[in-house]
């Protein structure tokens, strides 16, 4: 008996065959098929799943690759911009300090015009004044002489009149 447990009879056997044969059966009519159609499935969604990211990562580099090149275009862009404002600038600046020394000189014109106006003014000025004081020290001279002259006149006709007086 014990050599009973050790090797199985042929009855147990068979029956372990039919059994397993049955069950091969059942699982392959009912699960094997369902089971497989499932991993089918999910393997192609997989498969599909993984070709979309494939073409996600190629579109992700097409943009990434407009970005870097609109990003280089827009630098590009941007220092022609920078440098077109700064020759303008310059320009600008040249243009003031012309415009400046333009508005200096006539300033310097103006002055020197307006410096001769007041000088012929302050000459004709001067010279009125001189002629005023000329005329005045002639009045004054003649009016010395026309009192000295007058006194003399006076005296003279004074004695021209006692003399005439005293003649009657």
């Amino acid at each position: 008996m014990p050599m009973d447990l050790i090797t199985p009879s042929i009855g147990l056997f068979f029956w372990h065959i039919i059994i397993f044969i049955i069950l091969m059966f059942f699982l392959s009519k009912f699960a094997w098929k369902p089971i497989m159609n499932f991993i089918d499935q999910r393997e192609e969604k997989i498969k599909i799943s993984l070709e979309k990211a494939d073409q996600m990562k190629e579109k992700l580099k097409y943009v990434e690759d407009q970005k870097n090149k609109i990003l280089k275009e827009t630098r590009i862009k941007r220092d022609m911009i920078l440098k077109e404002a700064i020759q303008i600038r310059e320009k600008i600046k040249l243009k003031a300090k012309e415009e400046g020394m333009i508005e200096k000189r006539k300033i310097i014109e103006e002055t020197k015009k307006n410096i001769q106006v007041e000088k012929e003014v302050a000459i004709h000025k001067l010279k009125n004044k001189i002629g005023k004081i000329s005329i005045q020290i002639a009045e004054k001279i003649l009016k010395k002489e026309l009192n000295q002259n007058q006194d003399k006149f006076f005296i003279k006709e004074l004695v021209d009149m006692n003399c005439t007086n005293f003649n009657k």
